[in-house]
């Protein structure tokens, strides 16, 4: 029987080899019971509370079209530790007479008695997961009340770690117990200087693009942005408070990915250490009244990102620089990288209006996607699916599929003679019926089709749909992008060309065909979606 192996390790107390190890375990048992290996997956470093592993996800794929028929795993938890997800994929693999087996566990789902095997172990893999978190949890607390590094780092201190010379961890050396800041009092200049920038009124903008033309790196040792710099004047670190437990950060259970809440203040753990102090409190004090009268006079914040919001955001990329064109002020298009991090990274400034952008750009993608040498290269891309259309038996399987409905639909008829009428017996009859009509009108439009004929239909379709663009691009923003996706790709880049920008387009023929002719090639008319 053909075999796939799938190991996960965590990455909190396991190692890399820990990959290594589960398949050897796995594969000890396939030679044991005479099975073959045909594919083996893996996910390293990934929690199995999170679905969107792509070791797993390919796996479920597979095993959807049936590329092997047992599936074998460690144990159970290495498969998820989510209960509800851990069930539900046994449930599938049941119905898709996948038989899963855990080595370590003694799973089996060939045995008797396996579903309540999958039950205790799913609650089991939960439980351990929710008394891991509140043993973190209760960790930290307690680092936090002494005011120790809960994790992480911050941008003008660094890390020490406090050894227990009479314990060893598990490569000999001493134990690490607790990790302390301590300034650095390099990047600590940077911090005074952001403060008393900011507090004599310079902008976020105008701090990060000076820290990078002076080479400076920022905190993950790239370049400043904004965003950078505002997080380093909102960290009340800096003034020698130390808050911890404020958000409660949760993983989304498909993506994986961290989002946080704010926590009531009640639960904020708060430590006072002036030792750890890098801004004067008269600095501090100059920063915290801008910041409350920005956000008097600039109250408002979007709640709809641009990129969900207009038809070519998130697809416009800035050739200077390859940093994204975003809307701006005005509802006009310009260079986030020039904005945020400075004209010393890119020193592109224009900006267009959103409407010339969506104006312009449609109707050169019009006349490029219906210039002669696009409708030349449409013409043999079709030509070429035409053939292959015709040459992959898709009548024979047409054909093929009549007969199957025709004895159905005898079988139904001796059915009635014997006297079996029911509801259902002439529901099944009218069914079979309609499919031997619809699949003789099928083929007998397959025999008459050929290239020569159908061309030129295909042809006029695809003018068609490309000269009512703008009609097909109506409606959801997303939808419509992702039209202008198969069009010309995800990416559009704009050339600086003195006070105007330029567009660099491309067309992807190949997909457009597929739209246009579509996989049923229904070509009765001219008109048509892209």
């Amino acid at each position: 029987m053909k075999t796939a192996i799938y190991a996960r390790y965590s990455g909190d107390h396991q190692r890399e080899s820990s990959i290594d190890d589960q398949v050897r375990n796995c594969t000890r048992h396939v030679e044991r019971e005479g099975f073959t290996i045909a594919q083996v997956y893996h996910d390293k470093a990934i929690s199995g509370a999170v679905k969107a592993r792509p070791g797993y996800q390919q796996m479920l794929k597979d095993a959807e079209a049936h590329m092997f028929d047992v599936l074998m795993i460690d144990d159970l938890s290495r498969l998820s530790r989510d209960d509800y997800e851990m069930k539900g994929v046994l449930r599938r693999f049941q119905w898709q007479g996948l038989r899963v087996i855990g080595v370590s566990d003694g799973y089996d789902s060939a045995r008797k008695g396996h579903k309540i095997h999958a039950g205790f172990k799913g609650l089991m893999n939960e439980m351990f997961l929710d008394d891991l978190r509140d043993k973190t949890h209760r960790g930290m607390t307690g680092q936090a009340l002494k005011g120790y590094n809960c994790g992480g780092r911050t941008y003008g201190y660094r890390n020490v770690p406090i050894e227990d010379a009479t314990r060893n961890d598990a490569y000999g050396r001493p134990a690490v117990v607790a990790v302390r800041y301590e300034i650095d009092q390099s990047q600590a200049e940077q911090v005074r200087q952001i403060h008393a920038w900011y507090a004599e009124g310079y902008s976020y903008s105008w701090i990060a693009d000076t820290l990078n033309r002076s080479g400076i790196p920022a905190s993950r040792g790239g370049t400043w942005a904004m965003s950078g710099v505002k997080v380093i004047l909102e960290n009340e670190m800096y003034e020698g408070r130390l808050i911890w437990n404020r958000r409660e950060w949760i993983k989304h259970p498909d993506t994986g990915k961290r989002t946080y809440k704010e926590r009531p203040e009640s639960e904020w753990i708060v430590t006072e250490n002036t030792e750890l102090r890098i801004v004067t409190p008269d600095i501090i004090d100059a920063v915290r009244i801008r910041q409350k009268k920005n956000r008097q006079t600039y109250p408002g914040t979007f709640t709809v990102s641009n990129a969900q919001r207009y038809l070519f955001s998130g697809l416009l990329v800035c050739a200077e620089c390859g940093g994204n064109m975003t809307i701006r002020a005005k509802e006009r298009y310009g260079c986030m990288t020039h904005k945020t991090r400075g004209s010393s990274l890119c020193s592109n400034s224009v900006t267009v209006s959103r409407h010339i952008v969506e104006e312009r750009l449609l109707e050169g993608i019009k006349q490029q996607l219906l210039s002669p040498t696009a409708l030349e290269k449409f013409e043999r891309e079709a030509v070429r699916t035409l053939e292959a259309y015709k040459n992959d038996g898709h009548a024979d399987l047409l054909q093929k599929q009549l007969k199957e409905a025709e004895k159905q639909r005898d079988n139904i008829m001796n059915a009635i003679k014997a006297g079996i009428i029911t509801e259902s017996t002439k529901e099944a009859l009218e069914t079979a019926e309609e499919d031997i009509v619809n699949l003789s009108r099928s083929v007998k439009d397959a025999s008459k089709q050929s290239v020569s004929s159908i061309l030129p239909k295909a042809i006029d379709r695809y003018k068609v749909a490309i000269s009512h663009l703008e009609q097909e691009l109506t409606g959801h923003a997303s939808q419509a992008r992702e039209i202008i996706k198969l069009l010309i790709g995800d990416r559009i880049r704009l050339h600086r060309r003195e006070n105007h920008l330029e567009a660099e387009l491309q067309n992807n023929i190949t997909a457009v065909l597929q739209r246009v002719v579509g996989n049923q090639l229904d070509l009765n008319g001219c008109g048509g979606r892209i």
